[in-house]
């Protein structure tokens, strides 16, 4: 991303950035971005056309600068979950027997995959999932900063769980069984209306989200502790 090269910005500005980021992300989410002009985006922030080359220098920095901002704002809420799996990995196994590990490992994955759920259920997810759905279909320099920044550190934690759980599976059989399980969570963002109108639901709440946590729960556990 390009470096902002300017003077400290006061208070007031990183208001005007911020609004330009909110609109920013509607519009390219809407319309993508060669679609989008600049004159739109700084209408919907309110602010003058010249102020996004200001903070941004131009269409490719805000475009990125959305990204940052995506990724900023998935971390806060995943962070917390990344690091205590991280200490579960850490953990010494050597004394428990298989069933226990997979238990140990499962109820790891387990998290991830609740607060992942309650991510994509989020309504607020909406224009965002657009913008990496987009970015999974044609990728440009915004898919690196995606993956290098949080997809990547979610996928191979994940894998690392399976491979724990079925005793050094190698990282692409690993890794396949990471992406059904992820599958499994994003169908309730990218198929939100078909599994509105399926199950009958107006929306996705709290009794919602905990249907889905809980069959998602009991999927994964099918998968890793038949026969335990």
């Amino acid at each position: 991303m390009l470096m902002n090269t300017h003077p400290k910005v006061p208070v007031r500005g990183n208001a005007t950035r911020d609004a330009l980021i909110c609109a920013a992300t509607d519009c390219f989410a809407r319309d993508g971005f060669d679609a989008v002009s600049l004159r739109e985006i700084a209408m919907g922030a309110g602010v003058n056309q010249a102020l996004i080359g200001y903070h941004f220098r131009n269409k490719e920095g805000l475009y990125l600068a959305v990204f940052e901002h995506i990724v900023e704002q998935i971390s806060q809420r995943i962070d917390p979950i990344t690091r205590e799996v991280e200490a579960v990995l850490a953990n010494d196994d050597d004394a428990l027997t298989e069933a226990a590990r997979r238990k140990r490992y499962l109820a790891a994955m387990m998290r991830l995959t609740d607060v992942m759920v309650s991510m994509t259920a989020d309504e607020k997810m909406a224009s965002w999932s657009l913008l990496i759905m987009r970015e999974q279909q044609s990728p440009t320099a915004a898919f690196g900063l995606l993956y290098d920044k949080f997809m990547s550190g979610v996928l191979s934690l994940l894998t690392r769980l399976v491979q724990r759980m079925q005793n050094g599976d190698s990282q692409t059989e690993a890794g396949l069984m990471v992406m059904t399980i992820l599958g499994q969570v994003l169908v309730f963002r990218f198929a939100r209306t078909s599994m509105l109108r399926h199950l009958a639901w107006e929306n996705i709440g709290d009794t919602e989200l905990a249907f889905i946590q809980a069959r998602i729960r009991q999927n994964i556990t099918d998968l890793f502790l038949t026969g335990d």
